[in-house]
């Protein structure tokens, strides 16, 4: 087993919940050691509590921030900290403004990447074609490198797109094809929907940078990257060959801030809040409205037409909200605005495949407070709650009853894993995680790793898509974005049911 030495650039809320004690819990399993974190000047003392906090003495780069290309400086420090240390692979886990930056200079040094999502994202996406397009483009010009750096040695970039990992996603997919072999028929129709539950006041949305809308990018750049990710796998799950789409045309309805603060405007919440919101209004709904018309979106609706030979062969619908239902009844925010909150998540998915199955995923919480398992944790508004119903036609239900519904725990029997003691996202992040470890340390192949960045170009496709649909919309053009499904490298091969346990 070969010595696992990691870098991790990012320090963030992410990193500390998910990265960090995932790697201190993989020391009991490999000769691991996190030799260096990246971070920005202004979090020195929370990388510092972080690193004590789970085990980790490395050493660190405190940068200032940096639009663009990685500074040359900075890049020739990390550079020779990554010879001198002997590091192999590097965890991206920063603002994925710059993904592509940090991206590019671990290409060159030829290390390994585990990389969070989206694969990168573009300031001003929202107004600009440019940076609309961009997103695709910055993807192209990353896997290039990483092709190029392949013929001179195999190495691995991973995107941390964990649901690709996720059992009750697994076993849908192995669902979709059973079908599609009985039947030769793919999907049909999908319909997915992502509420992150997050209530941000009106003046939170100039001032904060977690998830931010300030810099021209929104929703779909923060968690709606996982949908488009879904979409992709579950329309390709049914592995019915020749009949798959070769085109697909784009088009997105977004609301941002300005139509936001017409939902709910100052006298709203002066009413809910009394007296009290004047502490945290500091900017009136008039002098908002004059910072806010190229923020980032807030909610995004989408419907992905798919076609093959020029008639179209499925459609796909997406709605990614920020603002829904949410637990937060205070003004001031908490310290932590990646859990906890008042955010609560909201999950649906609807697969058709003709008239042979119909697959529906449904997972919804009711309170911010999701911190493990507990009791009666699979039922509904529970935090492991994950329920799956399976309609099918007689023609391909072996005689089983036309419904079936899944819980949790059905689902983990089904395909022969075992519970673990973290929630099933959370635990599904931790073993992405431990994947990479694997393949750095000689006990993984390469072939097995689920998310590897040539199976991403379709997901980055439409989310460059949809925000180009967006731009084209407010200039009053035709927001039809056409554009060739994929084109990438082969499509992933899926797991069987052998091969689909963790």
């Amino acid at each position: 087993m070969t010595k696992v030495r990691l870098a991790l650039i990012g320090c963030g809320p992410h990193a500390k919940r998910i990265y960090l004690p995932a790697l201190a819990a993989l020391r009991s399993q490999y000769d691991l050691e996190l030799e260096l974190v990246v971070e920005l000047k202004t979090a020195r003392q929370a990388v510092a509590s972080a690193m004590a906090d789970n085990g980790f003495a490395p050493e660190s780069v405190l940068v200032k921030p940096f639009d663009g290309s990685l500074p040359a400086q900075v890049a020739r420090e990390l550079s020779g900290l990554v010879e001198r240390l002997g590091i192999q692979g590097v965890i991206i886990a920063t603002e994925p403004l710059v993904h592509r930056a940090y991206a590019a200079w671990a290409l060159a040094c030829g290390l390994h990447i585990l990389i969070d999502k989206p694969v990168t994202a573009r300031a001003d996406a929202i107004s600009s074609l440019t940076s609309a397009d961009g997103i695709l483009g910055d993807y192209d010009h990353l896997l290039q490198a990483y092709l190029g750096l392949q013929r001179r040695k195999e190495t691995v970039f991973m995107v941390n797109a964990q649901r690709r990992v996720h059992p009750g996603f697994q076993f849908v997919e192995r669902l979709l094809g059973e079908v599609g072999r009985l039947t030769n028929c793919p999907v049909t129709s999908l319909q997915s929907y992502h509420c992150d539950g997050q209530w941000r006041l009106p003046n939170e949305i100039v001032t904060q940078t977690y998830h931010p809308y300030r810099q021209g990018y929104g929703k779909a750049s923060h968690s709606g990257y996982h949908m488009f990710d879904m979409m992709y796998r579950l329309y390709m799950a049914a592995q019915v060959e020749g009949k798959r789409a070769d085109a697909m045309e784009i088009v997105s309805s977004f609301v941002q801030p300005m139509g936001f603060i017409k939902q709910i405007t100052e006298a709203d919440y002066g009413r809910l809040f009394g007296i009290d919101y004047e502490r945290v209004r500091h900017l009136s709904d008039s002098e908002l409205r004059d910072l806010y018309p190229d923020f980032g979106e807030i909610d995004v609706a989408g419907i992905v037409t798919l076609k093959h030979g020029g008639d179209t062969v499925a459609n796909l619908s997406v709605n990614l909200l920020h603002n829904g239902f949410a637990q937060r009844t205070w003004l001031e925010p908490g310290a932590d605005l990646y859990k906890g909150n008042g955010r609560v998540k909201h999950e649906h998915h609807n697969i058709q495949q003709g008239p042979f199955q119909n697959i529906q995923v449904h997972s919804y919480q009711p309170s911010d407070q999701h911190e493990g398992t507990g009791e009666n944790e699979e039922e509904l508004g529970g935090n492991n709650h994950f329920d799956v119903y399976v309609f099918r036609n007689s023609m391909v239900a072996g005689g089983a009853p036309a419904l079936r519904v899944y819980k949790g725990a059905d689902i983990l029997a089904e395909i022969e894993r075992s519970r673990s003691p973290l929630l099933t996202s959370e635990a599904a992040k931790h073993h992405m995680t431990a994947q990479f470890v694997s393949y750095l340390a000689g006990t993984t192949g390469k072939a097995t790793l689920p998310s590897q960045i040539e199976d991403h170009r379709t997901p980055t496709q439409i989310m460059s898509g949809l925000y180009r649909s967006h731009v084209l919309r407010q200039r009053g053009i035709d927001c039809v974005v056409r554009m060739p499904f994929g084109a990438g490298p082969s499509p992933v091969a899926f797991p069987g049911r052998a091969a689909i346990a963790l």
